[in-house]
């Protein structure tokens, strides 16, 4: 681990990272299933649904369609997921409804003490391409409390472009080197990195590939930890 000592804020990546997106969406979609009696590929119709976010979250930030927040996406994207899925049968309003599982995704268990303990160093805050209210209201399910929510939608870019990291640590009268990104996914935390971030790995499992970008190496983060528990340990050393 690298000499940290200017770090004095830490900007958490929360999908995947904090909150179990895959845990939440697939226990919602079993539960349709089992009422309709359908036959569903859960796993798969969650990972399409993810994936599908970012490939549409693409096409946003390169503004071949219109700027919209991750809500909105996710809705979008759940229509063109379902047809591929056309066991699972949901009304427009059944689909609404369904969407609204990213408001109340749980949090990996050992995260929400590591994020309190980091708290009494650090300023503590999310960047994240989830939408504002997703990340108000998954932290109030699990009595998470950050410092600061910084939502790209309000940001003017997307992750993994570097100006939206910037404009993140920016709004924390922060240079960059002085703000270290906390992710699971490479390729966010190489985009923080070649924006001028410092960098921390936290391992969750099925998490290394989600955010294209520019993808770094353990060996070339600042910190590179097994768990939540251990993270907050290395960085309050």
């Amino acid at each position: 681990m690298t000499d940290l000592k200017t770090v004095s804020a830490l900007t958490f990546d929360v999908g995947g990272t904090v909150f179990d997106w895959r845990g939440g969406i697939e226990r919602e979609v079993q539960r349709l299933a089992d009422i309709q009696g359908a036959v569903v590929d859960v796993p798969q119709l969650a990972t399409d649904w993810r994936r599908g976010m970012f490939a549409m979250l693409a096409r946003v930030r390169s503004r071949e369609l219109p700027w919209m927040n991750a809500d909105e996406i996710h809705r979008r994207v759940l229509d063109d997921v379902l047809a591929n899925h056309d066991s699972l049968v949901l009304s427009s309003s059944e689909r609404d409804e369904l969407n609204e599982v990213w408001h109340r995704l749980s949090a990996w268990p050992d995260a929400p003490a590591a994020i309190e303990r980091l708290r009494s160093r650090y300023t503590v805050v999310v960047l994240t391409v989830l939408s504002w209210s997703i990340v108000v209201d998954c932290s109030k399910h699990n009595g998470i409390a950050w410092d600061g929510i910084l939502s790209c939608e309000f940001l003017g870019d997307y992750k993994p472009d570097a100006a939206a990291y910037r404009a993140g640590v920016g709004l924390l009268r922060l240079d960059p080197e002085r703000a270290m990104m906390v992710a699971a996914h490479p390729g966010d935390l190489g985009a923080a990195m070649d924006a001028g971030l410092r960098s921390a790995y936290v391992h969750r499992e099925g998490e290394t590939h989600v955010l294209a970008g520019p993808a770094g190496s353990p060996a070339s983060y600042d910190v590179s930890a097994r768990d939540f528990t251990e993270l907050a340990d290395l960085l309050l050393a």
